[in-house]
């Protein structure tokens, strides 16, 4: 009996200890779940990139709209202004809004320049699915022009990365490539290959200015070397070099790109089969000397106009609209029209009219 007594004591004392620990320990967890609601609460005020607008809630969409007006507006813009903007409703007001897209592009690519993962975009990419051509000629003694379809694909990659950064006063040097490619992609009867393909390295130096010239808001000067060639054997080869300069201003709400070049000699054949010499001696009549772009941003889409022309009293040379809109979050849809001289190599000294559509991967602004 003693026995049983002293056991039952001890677990009675046993029960006691436990309870009371129990309690310290309560206040400490209450303190722990009360931490964990805080954190809750502050990530459900923290923007998540992923949630359309619509799921945001107004404090959500005020940090958003807070962190993409701070990446792209103007220097001078004030904390002051920024928080009046989205308290507003609006992230930025119709005239501020594209105010500095091609320095906002560059803040940005300055941001990945030492990414060794990223490789940033120097032209637009597109993939047009559908592109209608007219004129439709292979220039191939070994090909017959019936065979090709007026429908193809048509797409475009364009990178640049830097060589060396602020040379001299925020001067760097650049390597870029584009490739322009023109593929019968539905033309099952011959098998559906590239019709085309346009190469296009450059090597260039690139400097941020802000000089006010009259009316003329400078924003970048380019000088630079380029090659392009389709890398075809004769006698369909086609390729030349230049040197070219690259003026980049604002007038407005309007970008201009005033971009003149010298085409490097070759010299010339005395047969058009031969390997070397100048395999398109004429390229400059229909290609011009000079190319000018005028961009119009707003709202996320951008309307742009391209003219180049020889200058010649036997005038040629080429127009271009581009109009990309929003699709997605990522993606932009692009309407392309073109019509004149110069389209791809290979047709340089062909008229041709083309209308495309497709998607834009990146764009100029």
């Amino acid at each position: 009996m003693y026995k049983s007594l002293v056991l039952a004591l001890t677990l009675i004392s046993a029960s006691l200890c436990v309870a009371t620990l129990h309690a310290e320990e309560s206040p400490q967890a209450s303190e722990r779940e009360k931490e964990e609601n805080a954190q809750a609460s502050d990530s459900d005020s923290t923007p998540v990139p992923d949630e359309s607008t619509e799921a945001m809630s107004k404090t959500q969409q005020q940090n958003d709209c807070l962190l993409r007006s701070a990446q792209t507006a103007n220097e001078q813009v004030t904390l002051k202004e920024l928080r009046g903007w989205c308290q507003n409703g609006e992230e930025l007001p119709g005239d501020r809004t594209n105010e500095d897209a091609l320095r906002a592009r560059l803040a940005l690519e300055n941001t990945t320049r030492g990414n060794p993962f990223v490789i940033t975009p120097h032209r637009r990419n597109y993939l047009l699915p559908y592109s209608y051509w007219s004129n439709r000629q292979w220039n191939d003694p070994d090909k017959d022009d019936r065979d090709l379809q007026p429908n193809e694909v048509k797409f475009q990659l364009s990178l640049k990365a830097p060589l060396k950064e602020n040379i001299f006063d925020d001067v760097t040097l650049w390597m870029a490539f584009t490739g322009t490619f023109f593929w019968q992609a539905y033309n099952s009867e011959i098998s559906a290959p590239f019709r085309e393909t346009n190469y296009e390295p450059e090597i260039f130096i690139s400097k941020p200015i802000d000089w006010q010239i009259g009316p003329l808001d400078s924003e970048l000067l380019v000088a630079g070397f380029n090659h392009q060639s389709n890398g075809r054997d004769v006698p369909v080869s086609r390729s030349w070099n230049r040197v070219f300069m690259n003026y980049v201003f604002k007038t407005g709400d309007y970008y201009w790109s005033v971009k003149p070049w010298y085409r490097i000699p070759e010299e010339e054949k005395d047969d058009p089969l031969e390997t070397s010499g100048d395999d398109n001696p004429d390229i400059e009549k229909f290609m011009g000397n000079f190319e000018l772009e005028v961009a119009y941003p707003f709202r996320n889409h951008v309307l742009e106009l391209m003219v180049r022309n020889n200058l010649r009293s036997d005038n040629k040379g080429a127009g271009r609209i581009n109009y990309s809109f929003p699709l997605s979050k990522r993606f932009k849809g692009l309407v392309q029209v073109f019509s004149g001289y110069g389209d791809s190599l290979i047709n340089y000294d062909d008229y041709e009219n083309r209308f495309s559509f497709g998607i834009l991967l990146t764009d100029s602004l």
